[in-house]
């Protein structure tokens, strides 16, 4: 197991440097980093000026994967960005929990269908394991803000079955182990469970607001900044695994 573990780790290490070192040949790459280091950044340390400055930046620079690529499915990643983008948006303002699934589940239902496109299927065991903190989310929503547990249940939904098909092992078996496309597509299950722990903090950091003292902000602050550190993180892998450099 723990081998295991410790290989499937150099394996998202090995994505996210490639996906970094297109930076080199990729100005809006080079871009999207800087912008993502900036809002991080400004998330921890409660910013917020620049938090709104770089945070609508985000999704538009990572069209330029989707553009270079000649993958059919372009004008679906483009789609699934937009409405990722319309949930940045949406969820800058407070108490917009309900706009922002509607954008992002049109992100994952974008990314579903990209993914299955491919040949992903579902396997039993990766969507139960999916399902705790899905129920898990959804009993939270309920106990403290019943009108929200749909919302939470069926955009988690769409949330795990992302996360699911993102990590089905065919995807790894189409490209030589050594190469960068092999790289990027192990960054595939990485992107889909990283995106999975964004949401889940964000869904916590929502339903359980902090308090107005000191304690209080500074956890709300390193929520924000892991939210925002492991999202950017999952669209990037994401979009470069559904959309290599040489298709």
């Amino acid at each position: 197991m723990i081998s295991a573990f410790v290989k499937k780790t150099a394996q998202g290490a090995s994505a996210l440097a490639v996906a970094v070192a297109k930076s080199t040949r990729e100005p809006e790459r080079a871009a999207y980093v800087v912008v993502a280091g900036l809002n991080i950044a400004a998330s921890f340390s409660g910013n917020a000026s620049l938090k709104r400055a770089t945070k609508p930046l985000l999704m538009p620079l990572l069209t330029g994967r989707v553009l270079r690529s000649s993958n059919p499915g372009r004008a679906l990643g483009l789609v699934g960005l937009a409405g990722g983008w319309f949930g940045d948006l949406v969820l800058m303002r407070p108490n917009q929990l309900p706009k922002g699934a509607a954008g992002f589940a049109v992100n994952h239902l974008a990314y579903c269908t990209l993914l299955i496109q491919r040949g992903a299927r579902p396997h039993l065991r990766p969507a139960l394991i999916r399902t705790i903190p899905l129920v898990a989310a959804t009993g939270l929503a309920a106990r403290k803000q019943p009108v929200l547990a749909p919302v939470v249940l069926g955009y988690g939904a769409l949330l795990a079955t992302t996360s699911t098909l993102a990590d089905a092992s065919f995807l790894t078996n189409q490209a030589d182990l050594q190469s960068p496309v092999a790289s990027e597509l192990y960054g595939l299950g990485h992107g889909g469970n990283l995106f999975l722990l964004s949401d889940a903090v964000l869904c916590v950091r929502e339903l359980l607001p902090v308090g107005e003292n000191a304690d209080s902000q500074v956890l709300g602050r390193i929520a924000d900044g892991i939210v925002m550190g492991t999202y950017t993180l999952a669209q990037v892998l994401l979009i470069d695994g559904l959309f290599q450099h040489n298709r």
